[in-house]
């Protein structure tokens, strides 16, 4: 039974490894650096929490964000940890709205032990993805001539593959290391067309991009008792930077039609460059956290996080990127943690509120975020398995100097399988 369960897992990881980031997203701030990032803070149960993850653990939890976490993973247990997100995005300016949304696989992760004092854990996510499409009208009626039009779009993303270990030192330290399989492609294009004649042909660029290499990541965690069933956790994050090798292919053409979702027929080639090897720099980052916890019951935390995106470059061109940094807090709180209790004081209710200060930068204008985040665990009779849920509401960008707005919500829902697989049987 327990070998039908593990195969059950196995199949479970591989098919999200193939699944996860292949949905489309729809935001036109994708265009800038490497796309819409996502950190490793994204456990269902962290996400209800505001994001706080540098100072957090738990024997049934899987975060990414800080290695030295998976030290605290049960001694006799199984870990699977799936999850599906979806959000609905208002995207505003001073003249026009629109909307979008997005359902897909989130991540995928599983842990167990190895030894008393070494825990391992493998998952699959998304690290940024890319998804727009803008067409930006030129006026030309003042120089008596017809309107030009520049379709720029994008898709495709980076998708990061680990295997972390974490390590108990002593009773109260805790070190680890992410070593993270980073692949994916991006496609840009921009065409320049003229929709009012047909005498005057296009101009379209088209950019692949493919990347793949392996980065590494470092945590630690130390546990300060504080009194009875009292404990403060203070944790700690740091990447070097690295240089991930890539490859990139262009080509420039000029064409009739493909406006509009037309054909294209293709005239007379440009610019064509075939695949050479580059490569993109990652820049370094560090964070810090502190959680706060009594007993099973609840517990506050704070995380900041930090990123060098001024040095990032791309086949060694910068790409005029801010730094970037993390503020998040948050906490949960469980009623009454008994298994005779009611549901609704057995389950474990979170919140939150994050702000994430962007690499971008546009026209003098930060794209900041901030968001407000809920959440909450129902637990399983007779079982440590869980159902997460944890919902964010919040605003990224403005609508200044024709900038866009978007107002979104995110939601989050994950199935965290908790197995006893490594108890010895008493009796026969």
């Amino acid at each position: 039974m327990k070998a039908i369960k593990a195969w059950f897992f196995i199949v479970m990881f591989f098919q999200g490894a193939m699944v996860v980031g292949q949905a489309t997203i729809n935001t036109p701030y994708s265009r800038y650096g490497l796309g819409e990032l996502h950190g490793k803070n994204i456990n269902t149960k962290i996400e209800g929490m505001g994001g706080i993850a540098i100072g957090m653990w738990g024997p049934g939890m899987l975060n990414p964000a800080n290695p030295a976490s998976y030290g605290t993973i049960d001694s006799a247990a199984f870990v699977l940890d799936a999850s599906i997100f979806g959000n609905y995005v208002n995207h505003r300016t001073t003249l026009q709205s629109e909307n979008s949304n997005l359902m897909t696989l989130n991540y995928v992760f599983f842990g167990f032990p190895v030894t008393q004092w070494w825990r391992t854990s493998l998952g699959v996510m998304p690290f940024s993805k890319i998804g727009y499409d803008v067409k930006i009208v030129v006026d030309m009626s003042q120089y008596n001539f017809t309107n030009v039009i520049n379709s720029i779009d994008g898709s495709g993303g980076i998708n990061q593959f680990y295997w972390g270990n974490g390590f108990k030192i002593g009773k109260r330290l805790r070190l680890g290391i992410d070593a993270t399989f980073l692949f994916g492609q991006a496609r840009r294009s921009s065409m320049i067309y003229f929709p009012d004649s047909a005498n005057i042909v296009g101009t379209k660029t088209q950019h692949n991009t493919t990347g793949s290499d392996f980065v590494f990541d470092y945590g630690a965690q130390y546990d300060i008792p504080l009194g009875k069933d009292q404990l403060l956790t203070l944790g700690v994050i740091y990447a070097n930077s690295f240089n991930l090798n890539a490859k990139r292919s262009s080509i420039a053409y000029t064409l009739n039609g493909g406006f509009n979702g037309g054909v294209e027929f293709p005239l007379d080639t440009l610019v064509y460059e075939p695949e050479y090897k580059g490569t993109i720099l990652l820049p370094t980052k560090f964070g810090f956290g502190a959680v706060f916890r009594k007993n099973n019951n609840w517990l506050v935390g704070a995380d900041f996080e930090w990123q060098n995106w001024k040095k990032f470059k791309s086949f060694g061109q910068s790409d005029s990127l801010d730094n970037a940094y993390r503020i998040s807090v948050g906490g949960q709180i469980t009623p009454k943690h008994t298994s005779i209790s009611s549901l609704l004081k057995r389950m474990t209710y979170r919140a939150g509120f994050n702000y994430n200060n962007s690499y971008l930068n546009l026209f003098g204008h930060s794209i900041n975020e901030y968001g407000i985040t809920f959440g909450v665990t129902f637990p399983m009779k007779r079982s440590r398995t869980t159902l997460d849920l944890a919902v964010e509401v919040g605003t990224r960008g403005t609508t200044q100097d024709h900038l866009i707005q978007e107002n979104y919500v995110r939601f989050s829902f994950a199935v965290a399988i908790f197995e006893n697989w490594f108890q010895k049987r008493k009796y026969r």
